[in-house]
Order: structure tokens, then C-alpha cells, then sequence
């Protein structure tokens, strides 16, 4: 059964086991403790909950702590398998819009990715056989920690639970051919999302984080997301104004240059292809390539 957990430097805590260990103050009207990500987030108090569990954990006798457990014994999960909305930003780093020929944008690209996409940290990226084309954009994903409408930048990232990595995986020749973007982007299994979900307590507004992509080893994306054309905070307040954004959905915010399909030659993910998709503090999102 999956479960979520909090990293400790000696190991993964099972906050549903901690909270079970701890009693019935840490219930939910009376239920168990979420086993779920998202169950956690549509629970308005839901992290701060987990942070009075861990404090609680600390301050326990080392004698008398549930186990943790090692991280080679744990099998990663994306920390959100099925977000409510994923919704992403084209053109949000001026090299990346440099590199394209394209023109800077006034207000943020919005597509969409369908959260059937969604697969976790080293679980396989497929080649459909409606592609010949599969690339790779390493991008800062933002959590959504409430319902947020109509909110102000200044307000904004009040409503932001957390980071994570998102690799937009796109088919190329279906962006191109179909004059829009939603098909190339939201195959099976083309939106990798992990390893973990660091909350917004720990990095602020991800500013100045920095970022890479690798193929098989090599560098093809670096950058740092102080280089985005619209910040978090500016991004969550522009979709806010034209619809609710609830606990749970996942903001992608645009990649950096260094993708695939304006290289000379054009590059193109291929069966046992490793793909590494890093961002500071966060941590690494690695997948294989699979027919």
C-alpha cells in the first residue's frame, strides 16, 4: 500500500505509522492518517500536521522511535499519480525562447498536460508508436496547497504547498503537426514527476535554484530558475484569475534551452535512452527510455 514519508538524514519516516504510534490526536475526523498525497493536501492543516509529527519524532528517545526506513528499501512513487489539473507554461525562459525563434511572450503560455500523462521516478518512458519524435524539458513543478481564486501576487505563494520536478516530455512532431500543443504533450507516460515534494517552507519562492538535464550522462539543459520570464508567484496569481486552483494541481513552469528537436542534428529520446532531470534542492528525476 503506498504511504508518504518525510526524509530524515537516518532514513524515511512513515507518517501515517508515526501518527498511528502517536494515538488519536493525529486523526482526521476521526479516520486514519492520509496514506496519500493528495488526501493530505485537500486536509487544510494537513503538512503542518506532519510537522508536528516529526518534531514530536525528534524529541522522542531514540530508544523508544518507530523505525525508519532506508532509502534503497523504498520504491518512489510520482507524489501525485493523478493531480486534478497539470497545467503548463510555454516560452518562460528567454533562452529557451531564443532558441526557438520565438517571440517573448507579454503574458505566460498556458497548455495543459492530462494527468493520465503522470508516471513516477524510474518508471519507463514509453515511445508510443504515434511519435518518432520524444524530447525532453526538465521544469520547477509547483504543488498547489489550497484552493486558491483570484489571489494577488503578494498573496500567492501563501497557496504554493511545495516543489517538485516535472519532465515535460513532448512528441515533437505531434506539437508541430497538429498547431497545438495538449496531444504531443499528454501521452501515456510522458509527464514524469518526483522524486519528492520539498515544501515552500524550505525554499521560499525556488528562486535561483539551479537546474539540468542530462541524456545517457551528457548535458543537454542548464540553467536556474531565477531565469524564468514570470516567477512562482506571478504565474499562480495569473491562472488564479482565470480559474480555481485547488489542492493537489501541478504547475509546470517552463524549461530553459537545451532541448532536443533544435539541436543540429535534432535529438530525440530512443529505446534505452537514461533520462536525468535535476533541480537544486530538490533532487534528481531519473527514467529510461522504452519501446
Amino acid at each position: 500500500m503506498p504511504s508518504i514519508g518525510v526524509e530524515l538524514e537516518f532514513g524515511i519516516l512513515d507518517i501515517p505509522d508515526a501518527a498511528a504510534h502517536f494515538g488519536r490526536k493525529y486523526h482526521v475526523r476521526g479516520q486514519s492518517f492520509p496514506n496519500t498525497m493528495m488526501d493530505l493536501l485537500n486536509w487544510e492543516s494537513g503538512i503542518d500536521v506532519v510537522r508536528q509529527i516529526v518534531q514530536r519524532y525528534m524529541k522522542t528517545p531514540k530508544g523508544e522511535r518507530i523505525m525508519t526506513h532506508s532509502l534503497s528499501s523504498v520504491t518512489f512513487e510520482a507524489p501525485l499519480p493523478r493531480p486534478g489539473k497539470i497545467v503548463a507554461l510555454g516560452k518562460n525562459y528567454l533562452d529557451h525562447i531564443e532558441e526557438t525563434g520565438s517571440e517573448v511572450p507579454e503574458f505566460p503560455v498556458i497548455f495543459a498536460k492530462f494527468p493520465s500523462s503522470v508516471i513516477g521516478p524510474d518508471d519507463f518512458i514509453p515511445i508510443p508508436s504515434v511519435t518518432s519524435k520524444i524530447d525532453w524539458e526538465v521544469e520547477l513543478g509547483v504543488v498547489i496547497g489550497k484552493n486558491c481564486r483570484d489571489v494577488s501576487e503578494k498573496k500567492a505563494l501563501d497557496y504554493v504547498a511545495g516543489y517538485t520536478i516535472v519532465n515535460d516530455v513532448t512528441a515533437r512532431d505531434l506539437q508541430m503537426s497538429d498547431g497545438q500543443w495538449i496531444r504531443g504533450k499528454s501521452l501515456d507516460g510522458f509527464c514524469p514527476i518526483g522524486p519528492c515534494i520539498v515544501t515552500r517552507d524550505e525554499l521560499g519562492d525556488a528562486s535561483n535554484l539551479k537546474m539540468h538535464t542530462k541524456v545517457n550522462g551528457v548535458i543537454k539543459q542548464e540553467s536556474s530558475t531565477s531565469n524564468m520570464l514570470f516567477n512562482v508567484a506571478q504565474v499562480v496569481s495569473y491562472l488564479s484569475n482565470s480559474f480555481t486552483l485547488e489542492p493537489g494541481d501541478v504547475i509546470a513552469t517552463g524549461t530553459p534551452s537545451g532541448v532536443g528537436f533544435v539541436r543540429n542534428p535534432p535529438e530525440f529520446l530512443k529505446a534505452g535512452d537514461k533520462v536525468e532531470a535535476y533541480i537544486a534542492r530538490i533532487g534528481y528525476l531519473r527514467n529510461k527510455v522504452k519501446q
